[in-house]
């Protein structure tokens, strides 16, 4: 049952636009995230060692401002799903979570960095976590400075 919820919120973030705005226009086009889009995880290193799982690992999509993702096991178990609100300042990528299938963690907040290399894009982390009150924490509690994840982007 939790799947279908989390799938229904992804569903719901990736397909709101807004109403009064027929069409996107240069101005808009041009202020958009570089990193718009929906992408695959097909690599992950944590900790130097290679993860490489039979299928992508996990979908993330970034829309205004928006981010959520499904995420499973190298073997294919489910892992978890979430959804928030992510902003991009230089290389640094931070996303709060609003939605999580572990509502511990609902409120918490990330910092990683990121690169776009064409469609590939490359992030690494924790470099810091925020807890609900915006106060820094160890990254040590969410794993640490230990992953670079390669995504690709989707193809329908």
């Amino acid at each position: 049952m939790k799947i279908i919820a989390v799938l229904g919120i992804v569903f719901l973030v990736t397909a709101c636009q807004k109403a009064d705005k027929p069409s996107e226009s240069e101005t808009d086009r041009q202020s958009q995230s570089p990193i718009e889009g929906a992408w695959e995880l097909v690599e992950n290193r944590v900790d130097g060692k290679l993860e490489k799982p039979i299928r992508p690992q996990q979908l993330k999509i970034f829309h205004d401002g928006f981010f959520s993702f499904i995420h499973y096991n190298p073997d294919g178990s489910f892992h978890g799903a979430g959804a928030g609100t992510y902003t991009l300042e230089g290389n640094q990528y931070k996303e709060t979570f609003r939605y999580y299938d572990d509502t511990t963690w609902v409120g918490y907040a990330d910092q990683q960095t990121w690169e776009l290399r064409g469609d590939t894009l490359l992030f690494s982390g924790f470099k810091k976590v925020f807890d609900r009150a915006g106060k820094e924490m160890s990254a040590d509690t969410w794993g640490g400075d230990k992953f670079v994840e390669k995504r690709v982007r989707a193809k329908p």
